[in-house]
């Protein structure tokens, strides 16, 4: 013996239940008519500001007023006279229109003195990333990269990523600064760990520093 149908709703029938039951329709079309406007207005904005663009600073004031208004800021420490900084330019304006809702900044550190200092900026080039304000990660030269000047966007994009600053979807991303272990600072604002690579690094590699002369032969420069 077979089991009875279960129960449905005629067409006519469903929509006299939801008329019954209050649903407005034209209320509900306002409303998504509204939030794709928003949308459509919020894409307008992106557009015609500094977002899905490498924008550089020269004033460290206005840079940080910039970088605290926005979610999502990745910056570049770079030096005209380092050429793997070049190249780092390069890779990230190829991924910066893919990103509008992260801001892509870049700086010469001789003019911003102090965020170099307050971050213990020491090797370039540094493309550090900040979620809400606070500094989640940095990505110093290229060791991650392969340590090698052929490195893909492709592979820049999967690295930046981990920290979260690259959203594709603002309804995941959300989630994503939570989620991410901001990097340990001590008063320096880097890790012991940190300082002792650095000072290997530069001590295994012979290079000059910013101040004591410039070393431009394709690796990643002291500063």
């Amino acid at each position: 013996m077979s089991a009875p149908p279960s129960p449905t709703l005629s067409d006519s029938e469903l929509l006299d239940s939801l008329e019954e039951a209050g649903f407005d329709f034209a209320s509900d079309r306002d409303r998504r008519i509204e939030a794709l406007q928003r949308e459509i207005k919020q894409v307008k904005n992106l557009k015609e500001s500094d977002n899905g663009r490498v924008v550089t600073f020269v004033e460290e004031k206005l840079l940080i007023e910039r970088m605290s208004k926005e979610r999502y800021v990745l910056l570049h420490f770079f030096h005209n006279d380092f050429s793997r900084c070049k190249i780092m330019d390069q890779k990230l304006s190829e991924l910066a229109p893919s990103y509008p809702h992260t801001l892509f900044l870049r700086a010469c550190v001789t003019d911003i003195p102090f965020l170099v200092s307050k971050m213990a900026v020491q090797v370039l080039p540094c493309v550090m990333s900040f979620v809400d304000g606070k500094a989640v990660d940095r990505l110093i030269g290229f060791e991650e990269l392969g340590d090698s000047d052929q490195f893909t966007s492709k592979m820049l994009e999967f690295r930046l990523k981990q920290s979260g600053v690259l959203p594709t979807d603002l309804s995941l991303a959300s989630n994503l600064s939570s989620n991410f272990v901001p990097i340990r600072k001590d008063d320096d604002d880097i890790s012991d760990d940190e300082d002792r690579r650095h000072t290997t690094r530069g001590a295994r590699k012979g290079k000059v520093g910013i101040r004591n002369g410039l070393y431009n032969e394709g690796s990643d420069d002291d500063y």
